[in-house]
């Protein structure tokens, strides 16, 4: 490769690192994020751990779909389904709940049940934390192993 060749080469690999790091990379590290956050949803768990057990399903007086439906899945299963990239630009990934996918309620329910915050009317309770979206260091290692498999092909 002559000099000319290798700095037209490095000058392509300026160009599409920086368009991999604002445009490609948010979008990927998101459908990583998303589909690693609905699992743990599925799965009633935060990786390996699993949810603090429901009293319904606990209870052998429930019957029906109320005895076996999953934690927080509840007649609709807008919660779970709700779990989206909200923005992926810049750099930088937004996941979320999306309210308008609640089909029964606008209320943001899902960070109550994720960090286990205060729920219900007038003096309310405390939810238990059923975090199903957050930091994790497998997550970060998914989200890397793509990338690098991304970069790849811009290398090449």
């Amino acid at each position: 490769m002559t000099p000319d060749q290798f700095q037209k080469e490095l000058q392509r690999l300026q160009k599409e690192f920086g368009e991999f790091y604002n445009r490609y990379a948010p979008q990927i590290a998101g459908n990583v994020a998303v589909s690693y956050f609905k699992k743990n949803f599925q799965n009633e768990a935060w990786g390996r751990v699993k949810w603090q057990e429901v009293k319904r399903r606990q209870n052998p007086k429930t019957k029906g779909a109320r005895a076996t439906r999953k934690i927080l899945t509840g007649n609709t299963g807008d919660l779970g389904r709700s779990i989206e990239i909200k923005s992926a630009e810049n750099g930088k990934v937004e996941i979320w709940t999306n309210p308008s996918e609640f089909t029964h309620s606008k209320e943001p329910y899902g960070r109550v049940h994720n960090e286990g915050l205060r729920s219900g009317r007038g003096s309310g309770f405390i939810m238990p934390k059923r975090q199903f979206m957050g930091e994790s260091e497998e997550l970060n290692k998914m989200i890397i192993d793509k990338l690098e498999t991304k970069l790849k092909s811009i290398t090449k």
